[in-house]
């Protein structure tokens, strides 16, 4: 079975939804309070083998019951029973990929099913099979919903390790024998063993037989004598009563990631004659090793079948295993729920800053200066303010500079992210600034066709100037500083004696000597690690001190607007 489309209208937070589902494997991401879960859940509730399912008025838009809720959910790659005229042939549909639906099927068409739940204010729901030649439908028992395969993966995992309806251990048991059959004679093997331990039920027999004798005083007689025995219709052996145990020890007793995996890997094996596995917080309980190896077998699927997984994720370390065609962004505006693809364009992001992904706000950096600029100043000043640290901010370089980096923001704010922009002006953008914020992004450039390297150098006060240097000589020697900032200077080495404060005391020329430390800061010639002094992030975040520390030195400089600029637009 496979997931094609799901609409929604009017459940808990989503006021409408219609999604065309593409991918086989398929991982919805956004903030928290996007409805992702909500998704997961209806799709479930739609396609749940459960005969009864409680409702509550919460489960309605706004809490709002004049009106009833519908999840209707389109799914293909049927069993060829469901799709016949003795059961649901008269009321299937045609698709045609990649999201076409036609309500009568064509010729080149799959046929497919649309299975719409819906829940009146009486809280009595309804499952049946509809098009839109039949807005009413024909009912859909559990029983044939329990052939579509569809399993809910999430926190709660303990209902899968016993044989209740639709548990992966039920589904397992169903793949060889009837599971009604065996469950019958598993209870009658227990009342037979506990009819035959009279020692062990003293007690519990005396006191029916005590039941008896005051029963007896009002006029209850026995046919024979009130015993102590299974009451089969008292333990339901068929949801929680009979469940899977590793040795004498039930095996909800293991640990959150191992119960995981066995659930997994069950469904793996059910998915090989197909089926749909819904997986919410697939992280959860699971060490970042486990985690990627059980991404890579899902994504595998047993012996080269995927079935469909659908899951959601809060983890870096689960996006950064998956591709980004695979990834859904999920936002929901006023009740209206849109799914967006995130597509190929935005791998290197997937690669390098997975967390991007989850964050409220992000700022795309032009390079690793910037980047590492911005991370030292939240681990500075920035960081005593709670709206910075809490907005829900990531940061991103992109690692090609401005041929990359301006595509990979205004991709991000189309898929709903608050985008900033921080990046040089010696060279042109592509695309340019009014494109970027014409796509909704912020952007916030160096003044004056500068790099960040040369606009620190010529805001700055000498003295932070000279810190810079001597960051530099600590970083990459004192030759070699000294004698990339003597060659642009048009002096000799010798000539730059003592630390770099002294300089401009020994009769050189300020400018000069700025316009050589500008020059040598991005162009780092003598380097082979490096193209400039401070490009790599750690290099970069010790920029951030300087910074800091000259703050009030920078007061209607450049460098100070844009970044108060960069500061009011996180708090935003």
């Amino acid at each position: 079975m496979r997931l094609l489309r799901v609409q929604i209208e009017r459940f808990r937070g989503i006021k409408s939804l219609d999604w065309f589902v593409n991918g086989e494997f398929v991982c919805l991401i956004g903030p928290g309070d996007s409805t992702k879960t909500t998704i997961l859940d209806a799709i479930e509730l739609a396609l749940s083998p459960r005969w009864s399912v409680p409702f509550d008025d919460t489960d309605f838009y706004d809490a709002d019951t004049l009106k009833p809720f519908t999840i209707t959910v389109t799914v293909g790659e049927l069993p060829a029973e469901l799709k016949s005229d003795r059961k649901f042939g008269h009321h299937a549909r045609g698709w045609l990929a990649p999201a076409t639906l036609h309500d009568e099927p064509e010729k080149g068409d799959e046929v497919v099913l649309s299975i719409r739940l819906q829940v009146p204010s009486s809280l009595e729901p309804t499952w049946a099979v509809v098009n839109d030649r039949d807005p009413d439908g024909v009912r859909i028992a559990a029983e044939d919903r329990e052939k579509l395969g569809c399993t809910r993966l999430g926190e709660f995992l303990d209902r899968h390790f016993s044989w209740a309806r639709g548990s992966v251990v039920a589904q397992l048991t169903g793949k060889t024998t009837g599971i009604t059959g065996v469950l019958a004679e598993v209870t009658r093997a227990a009342r037979s063993a506990i009819a035959n331990a009279p020692v062990q039920l003293k007690q519990l027999n005396d006191a029916a037989s005590e039941a008896e004798r005051v029963g007896k005083s009002l006029g209850v007689r026995p046919r024979a004598s009130y015993q102590a025995r299974l009451d089969t219709t008292g333990v339901s052996l068929g949801s929680s009563g009979l469940s899977l145990h590793d040795g004498d020890i039930p095996f909800r007793r293991a640990g959150a990631g191992t119960r995981r995996l066995l659930a997994v890997a069950i469904q793996r094996e059910l998915a090989k004659t197909g089926g749909l596995t819904l997986i919410d917080e697939v992280e959860h309980g699971l060490e970042p090793h486990r985690l990627r190896h059980l991404l890579r077998e899902l994504r595998a699927g047993p012996e080269g079948k995927k079935g469909h997984v659908v899951m959601t994720t809060h983890a870096p370390v689960a996006l950064g295993e998956l591709a980004a065609e695979e990834l859904r962004v999920v936002r929901c505006d006023a009740g209206v729920t849109k799914v967006q693809d995130v597509g190929p364009s935005l791998q290197h992001i997937v690669l390098k800053s997975a967390e991007a992904f989850l964050a409220r706000k992000v700022i795309v950096c032009e390079g690793k200066t910037e980047l590492g600029l911005v991370r030292g100043l939240a681990k500075h000043s920035w960081a005593s303010d709670p709206t910075f640290v809490q907005a829900g901010l990531a940061l991103t370089d992109n690692g090609g500079g401005r041929t990359v980096a301006p595509p990979a923001a205004v991709a991000l704010a189309g898929l709903g992210y608050a985008t900033a922009y921080l990046g040089d002006t010696d060279e042109p953008l592509q695309p340019d600034a009014a494109a970027l914020r014409a796509a909704g992004c912020e952007v916030i450039l160096w003044g004056g066709a500068m790099a960040l390297e040369a606009r620190l150098v010529a805001d700055l006060p000498w003295s932070g100037v000279a810190e810079m240097v001597q960051l530099a000589i600590d970083l990459h020697g004192d030759a070699s500083v000294r004698d990339a900032i003597a060659a642009r200077a048009g002096v000799k080495p010798a000539e730059l004696v003592g630390p770099p404060i002294e300089w401009t005391q020994n009769g050189l020329d300020e400018e000069a000597l700025r316009r050589a430390i500008s020059y040598a800061a991005q162009k780092h010639e003598r380097s082979k690690k490096a193209k400039g002094w401070f490009k790599r992030v750690d290099y970069a975040e010790d920029l951030a001190s300087i910074v800091i520390s000259n703050w009030e030195s920078l007061a209607g400089k450049d460098v100070r607007i844009k970044l108060e600029q960069l500061q009011g637009w996180v708090h935003a």
